[in-house]
């Protein structure tokens, strides 16, 4: 999710621009105006020459070092905090200085105090919600999804809601939503940059079936027979009949997230074919097919060998994580029939 980190940080740029201006119009606020000011030209100045480089990491070794006087602000305002510990301004401007300054821990802890001072602060839902992803390496973790889906519905048409919800979805497979939250956002006409990063975003989602229905009609072609189609699709389909382990049934208590997706054998990178269920879909059989794919031009393939996970997640996550129950099997797209995929196994 390095696609993440650097929207998150461009985002933060243009969002301390909104905290900077009230501020600098108030004679008692003129340090944290000011200090709002530095850092909207900082970000700018270090981030947008790495608009296209998603390679995270370069990017952040060829950022130009932090200006003294930018971390002395800081330092000042930190102190003003000790002193004024509910000024909610101040500690939603100390969360935007820490993001910028790359600090996560620090900016958890003041997004905290803002969210506690105004639970229903929009703007101290997303500094939290970002803050706490970027601690996580960019993915968008359970906590900061739900304060994403939290801002998004108290200010439907907020930017950086709709923004980092469709993170979130995406982050679920929740395709759909992710696609209707970004193209609202493109619908808002933000800035070039983050209208192209949508429209690259929007298309690794694929397009859905459905939605390729008027496309067809429009060009005149007489649309393929629902027969045609499963004919056409059989020879790329994977079948499994999932069912837990008896000696796992007490682990499993209530309805919870099932993802079902298939790999490369010793793959990386993203699946071939994925769904998200719930784990009432326990003995039912699911298929897999180049519907599912996740990025187009990579799917499943007949005559292809490929792993087959199923995962019961507790966080509510696809990444893995220890206690997550599991089972998988190597299965011949196209050859091999309904496959049992039994979980038997806990993650560590």
């Amino acid at each position: 999710m390095t696609t993440f980190l650097v929207i998150a940080a461009v985002m933060a740029a243009i969002a301390a621009t909104a905290v900077a201006f009230p501020l600098l119009r108030s004679p008692r606020s003129r340090l944290t105006g000011a200090l709002a000011g530095v850092l909207v030209m900082a970000a700018a100045a270090g981030l947008y020459p790495f608009w296209s480089n998603w390679d995270w990491h370069a990017a952040m070794a060829a950022k130009p070092a932090v200006d003294p006087q930018v971390l002395e602000m800081v330092a000042k305002l930190e102190r003003h905090m000790k002193d004024a510990p509910d000024d909610l301004k101040g500690w939603l401007l100390l969360g935007q200085s820490d993001l910028a300054l790359e600090r996560a821990d620090g900016a958890i802890d003041a997004y905290e105090h803002a969210h506690r001072l105004d639970p229903n602060n929009v703007v101290a839902m997303l500094g939290l919600g970002e803050a706490l992803s970027i601690r996580a390496g960019g993915n968008v973790t359970p906590p900061a999804g739900e304060l994403f889906e939290r801002a998004v519905a108290l200010e439907p048409d907020n930017p950086r809601a709709l923004l980092y919800s469709g993170f979130g979805a995406a982050t679920r497979w929740d395709r759909e939503t992710a696609r209707q939250r970004w193209l609202k956002l493109k619908g808002l006409h933000p800035p070039p940059e983050i209208d192209a990063m949508l429209n690259d975003r929007i298309a690794e989602l694929g397009t859905a079936d459905l939605e390729q229905v008027p496309a067809v009609a429009a060009t005149g072609a007489t649309p393929a027979s629902p027969s045609a189609e499963v004919e056409g699709s059989a020879a790329a389909l994977a079948t499994v009949s999932i069912r837990l382990a008896p000696a796992l049934q007490s682990r499993l208590t209530g309805d919870v997230p099932l993802f079902v997706f298939a790999r490369e054998p010793g793959g990386a990178g993203p699946p071939l074919a994925a769904k998200r269920l719930t784990s009432a879909a326990l003995g039912s059989e699911v298929r897999l097919s180049s519907a599912d794919s996740l990025i187009p031009g990579r799917s499943l393939v007949a005559g292809q060998k490929v792993s087959i996970t199923a995962r019961i997640s507790f966080s509510g996550q696809p990444l893995p994580a220890a206690g997550d129950l599991y089972g998988e099997l190597t299965y011949d797209v196209g050859h091999d029939g309904v496959r049992d995929l039994v979980i038997d196994r806990i993650a560590q």
